[in-house]
């Protein structure tokens, strides 16, 4: 039987980006857009140790609180969401809960983490509306062309779903417009990003091969393939084509982007940090839904999946789990195995990277950065001493046969030091305070580690040795 899923995303025309956003803004402040310049804190160097970017999306509802939780060397970009566009003129709305725009911000840049701003149009008669406006068109660009200027950052994402084919040249001549403007922004080149749909080949207006020319990245939202309307109860981001749930995947979508002309260099996969929980009329899988599916951000799903039973579908390479309460549920949802097939698809598609939906969504659990650590992060590409920022620590023998002596620390400071092995794995993290210097390693056996001391947005990272145990 073949549970295809082209139904899903054509029929609902509604993504997980546009429903979240409607149901938080309710809730969140907005500050209007200033025309002066703000004060932020300056893009750091990166310290290149990631074969492939990382795009994440971090949306405005998540709590800063969470974003302790980042590991900002596992990213390359992180695109705060979002800023509306209005489609009768143009102008730009407010920041949804500012103070956290700019704590992200300040975070990111502190660690070489590239930072863009999403602006948002929804719904097909708005965009219809924008695009047919040259006018509109232009005070956009012109408007977001200040906002990278006067809020610091790197760039802009574009999410406008979904742009139908009455208006592909529109859209087009919009982008090409606004990326002439980025790319040769006063204040030096910005990055042009585009959230870009699963299936292309149901969204005519989206013309790829010229897209990919006048962008820097093409965001492909490979999730939703089942959604919270679907009739049936499936993986919400399938990694590999099947027979029982059809060829619309993750790897058809970038073969997809690729046969209509996509640079590969210019794409990212777009991961699920999120699944749905759907009533069912059975618990066997593809069976029907009786209701609509509430979102699972994956700190939950991964929660209950521990307590109701992990099962691994071997059509879709992705896990889910059932269960019976005064009626049939299901949740599909993607965990750290599901995301390190995608990342692999990612490696062998010799694209440019992969990224998230969203930041926040697995709250204080290490999964999923461990999955991205294991196939992305490479320690080889770390010199005997990298920095960012100046810091007066230093490691007095890096090649030890004991211990290594961290000497240097400001007293009274707070440093947070974490300890990897030559895989990447994080083996060890400690606060340190109160002291000028600290011993480490004395209980490794032997090989070779990487010590990452950070300090208010300052870090340094020591390729050291251990020559025995």
């Amino acid at each position: 039987m073949s549970m295809l899923c082209l139904l899903m995303v054509s029929i609902s025309g509604i993504s997980i980006h546009q429903i979240e956003h409607k149901m938080h803004r309710v809730y969140a402040e907005f500050t209007p857009i200033s025309s002066s310049v703000q004060s932020f804190g300056p893009l750091a160097d990166q310290i290149q140790t990631l074969i492939k970017d990382y795009y994440g999306y971090c949306p405005y509802w998540i709590d800063t609180t969470y974003y302790q939780y980042f590991q900002m060397d596992l990213m390359t970009h992180c695109a705060y969401f979002s800023v509306d566009i209005d489609p009768v003129n143009g102008s730009l709305g407010g920041i949804p809960n500012v103070s956290r725009f700019q704590n992200i911000r300040d975070k990111a840049h502190a660690q070489g983490v590239i930072v863009h701003m999403t602006f948002t149009l929804f719904g097909n008669s708005n965009i219809i509306l924008f695009l047919n406006n040259s006018i509109a068109r232009q005070n956009a660009i012109d408007n977001m062309t200040s906002f990278v200027a006067n809020y610091g950052i790197e760039g802009v994402n574009i999410d406008f779903e979904f742009v139908t084919g009455s208006v592909r040249d529109s859209f087009s001549l919009f982008m090409m417009d606004l990326t002439q403007e980025m790319w040769n922004h006063p204040g030096g080149r910005k990055d042009v990003y585009i959230a870009a749909p699963a299936v292309p080949e149901w969204y005519p207006g989206y013309d790829i091969a010229l897209l990919s020319d006048h962008s820097d990245g093409l965001f492909i939202m490979a999730y939703n393939f089942h959604y919270a309307g679907s009739s049936v109860a499936g993986p919400v981001s399938p990694c590999v084509p099947s027979s029982f749930w059809g060829q619309y995947c993750c790897a058809r979508s970038i073969g997809s982007y690729l046969a209509y002309g996509a640079d590969s260099t210019k794409l990212l996969l777009g991961v699920s940090y999120y699944g749905y929980d759907w009533p069912t009329e059975t618990g066997d899988m593809g069976s029907n839904t009786t209701g609509t599916g509430n979102a699972r951000i994956y700190y939950f799903a991964y929660q209950e999946a521990l307590g109701y039973g992990r099962i691994w579908d071997d059509q879709s390479l992705t896990p889910w789990y059932r269960y019976n309460t005064a009626g049939w549920h299901q949740c599909w949802y993607d965990d750290s195995v599901s995301l390190d097939v995608k990342l692999g698809l990612v490696i062998d598609s010799l694209i440019q990277g992969a990224g998230c939906w969203a930041l926040g969504y697995d709250r204080s659990y290490d999964h999923l950065w461990n999955a991205i650590r294991r196939r992305f992060w490479d320690p080889s590409m770390i010199s005997e001493y990298d920095r960012i920022h100046s810091q007066n620590v230093n490691i007095r023998n890096p090649v030890s046969s004991t211990s290594w002596i961290v000497e240097g620390f400001a007293l009274g400071n707070r440093y947070a030091i974490k300890l990897y092995d030559l895989t990447g794995r994080l083996i060890r993290e400690v606060i340190h305070t109160g002291s000028k210097e600290r011993v480490l390693g004395s209980d490794l056996g032997a090989g070779v580690y990487i010590i990452s001391i950070s300090n208010t947005g300052c870090t340094c990272r020591f390729k050291v040795v251990k020559i025995n145990n």
